[in-house]
């Protein structure tokens, strides 16, 4: 048949329609980082993140799913109604950014992940007026100065990681992923290793995909290890010093991730337990704890 013919034959395109929505489904996701819950407003002080997610598999079964986000992240001093910039141990600063993510199966415990990112700090970002408003409205809290913030500038990143997962025993797997990030706002390389109670699939625990054949309860505990080469939030530009406050960026940093997933019909709930390492030099903690809960929906 001419490919004319075939373009015009209205049972190619219901065949090709109702082949995608055979092998595709759709997920919201909401992800929200804060200190509060161990009474902690300071260092990376919050991040909300809302992600679309459009998920599709092959005839052969292997899976690839494209993610749209919209997050924002806020970073802030420990001594927060300080008003000298000179006294803060973290310059205070925000990034709002898009980002397209693209994740691909290699196989049944393989995946590679592709993504970029384009964002803005400084007033831009709007992460002054986001925590005051959550102070006065919710906290019922005077609000924070936010003297000497990270000074406005658009950035794009490029992110890849690949992952990898070992069965050790039944029910019981090593996870890995190898990651790397370059662009104007950070430039850092890294690796995830953890033990997963659960169901190995290609994709990491943290991913937030949801797994319509696996209801169980499952468990993870790990390390992130990275090494930074540029931190737009401590350092400030790679192009100017326009930044009024900037410290010495500690390029060796680490994480525990203590992870705990259960996923239902159409609802997947995460929460995760992080503590990180210092992020500079002057940081008067050596370690700061944050709660991340993601909920995922699937829409169809």
């Amino acid at each position: 048949m001419p490919l004319k013919n075939i373009l015009l034959d209205k049972k190619f395109w219901l065949a090709f329609f109702l082949t995608n929505l055979l092998y595709s489904q759709n997920t919201i996701n909401l992800d929200v980082d804060n200190d509060l819950y161990f009474e902690k407003d300071f260092y990376y002080s919050s991040g909300i993140f809302l992600t679309y997610s459009k998920f599709s598999k092959s005839k052969k079964g292997k899976s690839q799913i494209n993610h749209f986000t919209l997050g924002q992240e806020i970073y802030t001093p420990s001594k927060r109604y300080e008003t000298d910039p000179g006294k803060y141990d973290y310059p205070y600063s925000g990034f709002l950014f898009f980002e397209y993510k693209n994740q691909k199966s290699l196989n049944n415990n393989r995946s590679l992940t592709l993504s970029g990112k384009l964002g803005v700090t400084g007033s831009p970002s709007l992460a002054k007026g986001m925590q005051n408003l959550y102070h006065r409205l919710i906290l019922n809290l005077p609000e924070l100065p936010w003297n000497a913030q990270m000074p406005k500038e658009a950035h794009l990143n490029l992110l890849i990681n690949y992952f990898k997962g070992f069965k050790l025993e039944k029910n019981v797997n090593l996870e890995t992923k190898l990651f790397s990030e370059v662009g104007s706002y950070q430039i850092k390389t890294g690796l995830d290793i953890g033990i997963m109670i659960g169901v190995l699939d290609s994709f990491h625990f943290f991913d937030n995909i949801i797994n319509m054949n696996e209801k169980k309860l499952s468990f993870y505990l790990g390390t992130r290890q990275e090494y930074f080469f540029h931190d737009f939030n401590i350092e400030g530009s790679l192009f100017n010093d326009d930044a009024e406050l900037v410290l010495d960026s500690k390029k060796y940093r680490n994480s525990i991730q203590v992870g705990l997933l259960k996923r239902l019909k159409k609802l997947q709930i995460l929460t995760t337990f992080n503590t990180m390492s210092q992020d500079n030099y002057k940081q008067r903690f050596t370690r700061h704890p944050y709660l991340k809960i993601s909920i995922t929906y699937l829409l169809n």
